[in-house]
């Protein structure tokens, strides 16, 4: 068997458009001003071609290869992910399924690992994302995933626990697979539930679409906008890729929490 070649950083992303790797560099400064006001703008900032086309082709040639071991998840729930309620916001139900590529079933020299277990990317995002200092999950199976949503395969609209996500795109579904949010819909103080009823209604305006095209670093504050993943539709799968962060060093999931995403326990 060949051994794995180790990816250069440089091979994984596009640190010429990017200059990640060079933060006290004029072009790393403003990007890091760019994304700190597209963030405080709308919740949302995008990065088109982070990854390098060679680097998103395999991706998606191991996330197709490694679905036989991916974990299924197909459930109910409310925006919150709180116990359902009888009345109110809380009682409404959405519908959320895909497939996890768990982090200890990455490849050692897939993309994925080069570009998450990289200073450069984690000090990036820390100096946007800041101001706490932010570190890589250590958690063995929630560190970093490869998502794959199917034909009939959704995130219902729902309210993040955490502060942010980071996500790559790497390859959109034939149809559907649209990310729409509501900018802002509720605040620590307000939880406005007739705006979030009227967005589960589909009857109020301003929702937002972001484009999906491969290669794209999204960035997105999810705890107080709602948003979804519109059904997948067609032959080929929706793929992305999740990389998770936390401002606590050596965080991780608790057992349980590994098992609902994983289906499996870790640590």
């Amino acid at each position: 068997m060949t051994a794995p070649t180790h990816l250069a950083l440089s091979e994984v992303l596009d640190l010429d458009r990017y200059p990640i790797d060079r933060p006290d560099s004029p072009r790393g400064r403003a990007l890091v001003e760019f994304c700190r006001a597209a963030l405080a703008f709308e919740g949302a900032c995008q990065l088109p071609g982070f990854l390098r086309p060679d680097a998103v082709a395999r991706l998606v040639d191991e996330a197709l290869g490694k679905r036989g071991s991916a974990h299924r998840t197909d459930g109910t729930h409310n925006v919150y992910f709180e116990p359902v309620t009888d009345d109110g916001v809380g009682s409404l139900l959405q519908h959320s399924s895909k497939s996890a590529i768990a982090w200890d079933l990455v490849d050692d020299d897939s993309p994925l690992r080069v570009a998450y277990t990289s200073e450069e990317l984690t000090g990036f995002l820390g100096r946007v994302l800041g101001p706490a200092e932010l570190h890589r999950f250590a958690d063995p199976l929630g560190a970093a995933s490869l998502m794959v949503f199917d034909a009939g395969d959704e995130l219902g609209w729902h309210f993040d626990r955490a502060p942010f996500a980071v996500t790559i795109m790497l390859q959109p579904g034939t149809a559907g697979g649209a990310y729409e949010y509501h900018h802002l819909l509720r605040t620590a103080e307000d939880e406005n539930p007739d705006g979030v009823r009227a967005a589960l209604a589909d009857e109020r305006p301003g929702r937002i679409t972001l484009p999906n095209e491969p290669g794209t670093l999204s960035l997105f504050q999810g705890r107080y906008s709602l948003h979804r993943v519109t059904p997948v539709a067609g032959d080929r799968p929706r793929i992305n890729a999740v990389l998770a962060y936390s401002a606590r060093p050596d965080d991780r999931m608790n057992t349980l929490t590994q098992e609902l995403f994983y289906g499996r326990s870790a640590q």
